[in-house]
């Protein structure tokens, strides 16, 4: 008989622990894509600084092939060539970092990737609005984009 009463009490555990496990790895999952989104700009910031702005386009060029082969060698996937025009883009776009650590903490890395190639600021500001206030997924803002 007292296992019959522990059992409702044991799923009520059971149930509370499965809430916090999920809701800590929803923490750390936001979290992580904060700080890869900041990385991703601070990358793009250095790229700029460095080669671009100091008038070395031919050179830089160069440079971000390079770059690109040395991270990913050492890092794995993520720095291609293209990545890291991806990452130089975010950061001419966004040059503020207050506004890049808010935006991280409201949006995915591929929501703000979809995002920084909308030409007309005013449609990118719409549909970054539109994205964090209805919370929408990437694919709906892409679908969206689309239309």
């Amino acid at each position: 008989m007292n296992k019959e009463v522990d059992l409702p009490a044991s799923q009520k555990l059971l149930q509370s622990i499965v809430s916090l496990i999920d809701n800590a790895r929803n923490q750390i999952a936001l979290t992580v894509n904060s700080e890869l989104t900041q990385l991703y700009w601070n990358i793009g910031k250095q790229i700029n600084e460095d080669v671009l702005r100091n008038n070395r386009a031919d050179y830089g060029k160069n440079i971000i092939l390079e770059l690109s082969k040395e991270l990913t060698v050492r890092f794995g996937t993520g720095f291609s060539k293209r990545n890291l025009h991806n990452f130089i883009k975010f950061n001419e776009l966004y040059s503020d970092i207050q506004i890049v650590q808010t935006l991280s903490a409201q949006l995915s890395w591929s929501h703000i990737y979809s995002l920084i190639y909308i030409k007309e600021e005013i449609k990118r500001e719409f549909y970054t609005q539109m994205s964090i206030h209805e919370r929408w997924s990437v694919r709906t803002l892409q679908n969206r984009l689309k239309k």
